[in-house]
This record gives C-alpha cells, sequence and structure tokens, in this order.
C-alpha cells in the first residue's frame, strides 16, 4: 500500500473504533466515569442568589438577588445586564479541551499566582457550584477552569462568543453598578420637581391633580399662564431612559465636588408614594470656572457629576438629560 495513504487510513480507523466504543459504553457519566471536575455549566440559572468573584489584590463583589434587582456588597444596585451577562456566560459554558500533563501544570501555577475563585449559590444560598478561573489560552476564546478541591483542569469556551470568558469577571465594583438615574414608566409618575436655585424662575413643579396636571414654580407658588398639557406626555417620557455614560462612584474629587454649588436638584414621585431624588453638578462650572446654572445657557455637549439619594455618583451628558432638564416656561402655549 502506498505509505501516503496509511495515516488517513489510521486516523479513520481510530475515529470509527472511538465512535463504536461511545456507542456501546454510553457518555463518560454513564460509563461510570466521575466527571463532576468538569461540570461548571449552570443550567437552571433562574436558581441562582449570589454571585462571588474574589480576585487577588481586588475587594471582593458579591452580587445578592433581591426580588427582581440584583445588589452589590456594597451595598449599590448591580446593572441588570452585568449580572445577566455572568449568568448567561454560566449557561453557556462548553468543554473546549482537557490539557495535557504540562498545560496542566502550567494552568495549575496561573490560577495559584492570578486566578479568580467564582462562587455560585443559590437562593437559599446553598452553594452550586466554587471554581477557579485561570488565564486565556490559544485564540483567546478558551479559557482555564479549575473546579475547588480538583486537580484536573479543564479549557472552555462559550457558544456563540469569540470573546474571553475570565474578562467578564474582571470588571471594577463601580462597572458592575447600575448605570440608571430614571428608567421610570411615564404612567407611574405623579410628581416632578426641579429646581434650578439660581435661575429659580426656570424652576417647576409638575404635579398630577384631580382634574389634570398643574404646573407651579416651587419657589413662588406662581401658576404658567398658557400651560400646554399636551407637552406633559413626552416630557415624563423622557424619564424613561436616562442612563449615565459612567458609573464614577469612586472619584477621587467627588467630595470636592459634592461642595461646590449646584445646578439643580430633580425629585421623581410615583404613585405609590416612593421617590427619586438627584442632584446635578456642571462641569463646565468646576472645570472651567463658567457661571451657567440655567437649563437655557448650557448646550448638549455639558456633562454634569449626579449624586442620588442612594449615594450614586455618575457622569453623563447633557445629551441625554436635555429631555427632562428643561426650564418653567417650556410649557408654555405657543
Amino acid at each position: 500500500m502506498n505509505k501516503k495513504y496509511i495515516l488517513p487510513l489510521i486516523l479513520t480507523v481510530l475515529v470509527i473504533v472511538s465512535g463504536l466504543l461511545y456507542w456501546i459504553k454510553g457518555s463518560p457519566e454513564e460509563a461510570g466515569m466521575d466527571v463532576s471536575d468538569r461540570r461548571f455549566k449552570i443550567d437552571n440559572i433562574q436558581d441562582v442568589g449570589v454571585i462571588a468573584i474574589q480576585r487577588k489584590n481586588y475587594p471582593k463583589v458579591i452580587f445578592t438577588k433581591k426580588g427582581n434587582k440584583w445588589f452589590m456588597n456594597n451595598g449599590r444596585e448591580a446593572r441588570n445586564e452585568a449580572t445577566g451577562y455572568l449568568l448567561n456566560t454560566m449557561n453557556k459554558l462548553t468543554l473546549k479541551y482537557i490539557p495535557n500533563q504540562l498545560g496542566s501544570e502550567r494552568i495549575i501555577r496561573a490560577i495559584n499566582d492570578n486566578g479568580i475563585k467564582v462562587q455560585i449559590y443559590d437562593t437559599d444560598e446553598k452553594l452550586m457550584k466554587s471554581f477557579f478561573l485561570g488565564p486565556d489560552l490559544g485564540d483567546g476564546t478558551g479559557t482555564a477552569f479549575l473546579m475547588e478541591g480538583a486537580k484536573q483542569p479543564y479549557v472552555l469556551f462559550t457558544r456563540g462568543s469569540q470573546t474571553s470568558i475570565r474578562t467578564r469577571f474582571e470588571f471594577e465594583m463601580n462597572e458592575y453598578e447600575t448605570k440608571d438615574i430614571f428608567v421610570e414608566k411615564a404612567e407611574d409618575i405623579k410628581l416632578v420637581e426641579i429646581k434650578y436655585p439660581y435661575d429659580r424662575p426656570s424652576s417647576f413643579k409638575l404635579e398630577k391633580k384631580l382634574l389634570g396636571w398643574e404646573l407651579t414654580n416651587p419657589y413662588t407658588g406662581t401658576r404658567l399662564p398658557k400651560f400646554n398639557e399636551k407637552l406633559v406626555d413626552p416630557f415624563l417620557g423622557g424619564f424613561a431612559n436616562i442612563v449615565a455614560e459612567y458609573n464614577d462612584s469612586n472619584n477621587p474629587n467627588r467630595t470636592m465636588i459634592l461642595q461646590k454649588p449646584i445646578f439643580c436638584e430633580v425629585k421623581v414621585v410615583h404613585k405609590d408614594g416612593s421617590t427619586r431624588s438627584v442632584t446635578f453638578y456642571s462641569l463646565a462650572n468646576i472645570e472651567f470656572n463658567e457661571s451657567k446654572y440655567s437649563p437655557k445657557e448650557i448646550g448638549p455637549d455639558n456633562r454634569f457629576m449626579v449624586h442620588t439619594d442612594k449615594d450614586e455618583f455618575f457622569l453623563i451628558q447633557h445629551r441625554v438629560t436635555q429631555k427632562i432638564l428643561v426650564a418653567f416656561d417650556s410649557f408654555a402655549l405657543r
């Protein structure tokens, strides 16, 4: 037989034999093998109640589910998309290959040096998984995993994704935190009050009364002479998606900024009696010594630092907030 056909023939035979053995003996589990050290995937992600991430030389990050929201161990609310991303990752974990002995030894050393410990608990705080993340390998789509207490590491990837698994667990705590300033349903709002302390005539209180909406100046009680109530719904709709550019809760200049004159205070009262209050500080006034404290003086590129009643600290552009930071006379009939 021609030598060039020998190797392909041997490979073909090995594949057929492997297939027959699998068909005869079944999966590793069916063959009685203990493969618990490779079961990283979580099928029932709806049962997850706590996610704990520990990186060396970084504060431990713990997500805890309360109702439909996730909260972090610093007391702040987590972004739903952040926890959703982590859970979706755990649900799509797939074995890529089993490293050989030399590769395994290198992975274990890397985990000892710079591994990430991840623990998953259910809603009753019962441990579901505890494992270590090692380095990304190859083209970066495969990541080393080692179950706690096990000796054999594995390389996994997520179906349908070409991005690193490890990087999804490497964010700073504030990057996991929510960036939502106002995410409101217009029909749930019964009052909006915006005070511009250095432009009081532009301040207003919009309140739902028995016969309709009422607009007054919160400092003087003056009503708008020609109030166009048709402008209320578009205005309230603007509160549906006021999301910050960045969660800047760890800003080293935070204390200094909070001592500066404020641009405005915004309070939203819901029909159930709950409230949301935030304070805006104009960076143009702080960084460039401008003196613009009226919604009529600032442009879409102006940025604000926003301090919330939950002690969050956000950076946001007026291009996003301009739909709600309007003046008293913006509601006038034209």
